[in-house]
């Protein structure tokens, strides 16, 4: 009796591991697909956002790939099915690692060392999602590293004053707790440039994108790109801060390609205007793989970088110590090729659901008069 149902236990659990081994193999190819998806049809919605997954695909892959493999020393009925299908994942997996590779060296500088005479600046771009610009966790940030310039979106300006003067706190905090002495609001009121530097012109554009929620008060389509240049002490610096609509849906995709057309044509303007060096910079709502994303950068003659050499998360879910699996990088920066990039990385958890971008960048150096 006891040698009776043993039996097929034993025979379970050759079938169990021979059904992993065929998940791992057709699990890979299907993520490694879906990554795929996004070099080859960059052009569509669904396969174009496959961009901010590229990092768990290739983990996906790799595990798939690996638990595959252990499936080639069993026995299985449809043995060269099972061979092929593994090959074939394999072969999708090193396709994606290749293109991803690839894409991340497309528009990147090296990380440079710093030449004397020039000017160094420290710039931190901060998506604060919507929490208070004095929130002690921010502030200690903002102290600890002292950057030259922040850039901020999502900054709901009106409220931020109405909570400084609720508190009897200087409007702006200027000056304290980490924040340079000047500082630029554009007209939406969510981007805010602070600045140890002299503003010597603003401009905001507003680019109107389509409502695909009409219930709902939150989500404004419209969005702002916002010049500001500063008086460095060196060259004057261009600064572009953006912050276009998150694709969620195929309207808001249609929403940030229009912001992306409209940043594009900002740039050219700018750099047809003078030779000074641009920065733009913050919370792009795209991943480094996106092709829209490196289009801009490669058209406009801009390099970025990446902290240690690869993109990181910046964009994380339900809670920062997820931020490796459930997270994304999609704050960025791109500067023109006259600006030395010195260092790439990101902050500490400040409170919001994004991570501070900071880069410490070398501008050139003011020859003639």
């Amino acid at each position: 009796m006891f040698a009776f149902v043993t039996r097929p236990i034993r025979q379970l659990f050759p079938t169990l591991a021979s059904l992993v081994c065929w998940c791992g193999s057709l699990g890979a190819l299907v993520f490694c697909a879906l990554g795929i998806s996004a070099f080859i049809a960059p052009d569509f919605w669904f396969t174009d956002n496959m961009s901010f997954f590229l990092r768990q695909f290739l983990v996906a892959g790799l595990l798939g790939c690996l638990a595959g493999a252990l499936g080639l020393l069993m026995p299985h009925r449809l043995r060269l099915i099972y061979r092929r299908s593994w090959f074939f994942a394999l072969l999708a997996f090193l396709s994606l690692a290749g293109l991803t590779a690839a894409r991340t060296l497309e528009n990147t500088a090296a990380i440079g060392t710093p030449v004397t005479g020039a000017k160094t600046i420290k710039v931190a771009s901060i998506n604060i999602e919507r929490m208070f610009l004095g929130d002690r966790r921010l502030t200690s940030f903002l102290e600890k590293e002292q950057p030259d310039i922040i850039v901020i979106q999502e900054a709901l300006w009106g409220l931020q004053v109405r909570r400084w003067e609720r508190l009897g706190r200087p409007v702006g905090g200027l000056g304290e707790d980490g924040y340079p002495d000047h500082v630029e609001v554009g007209a939406s009121e969510s981007l805010v440039v602070y600045s140890r530097f002299p503003v010597k012109m603003e401009r905001s554009t507003i680019v109107p994108g389509e409502l695909h929620d009409t219930a709902s008060v939150i989500h404004d389509p419209d969005r702002e790109l916002l010049q500001v240049q500063l008086d460095t002490g060196a060259k004057p610096l261009n600064l572009l801060a953006v912050h276009p609509d998150s694709p969620r849906n195929h309207v808001r995709w249609l929403n940030k390609r229009r912001y992306f057309d409209e940043a594009d044509g900002i740039i050219q303007n700018l750099k047809n205007g003078g030779n000074d060096p641009l920065l733009v910079i913050g919370d792009w709502n795209s991943a480094p793989w996106s092709a829209r994303f490196q289009r801009t950068l490669a058209e406009n003659d801009l390099k970025t970088a990446y902290p240690g050499g690869w993109p990181r998360t910046t964009r994380f879910f339900f809670d920062y110590r997820l931020h490796w699996i459930l997270g994304s990088p999609v704050d960025q920066f791109a500067v023109s090729d006259d600006i030395r990039i010195l260092d790439v990385r990101t902050g500490s958890d400040i409170g919001s659901d994004h991570l501070p971008l900071i880069v410490d960048l070398q501008l050139p150096v003011q020859t003639g008069n």
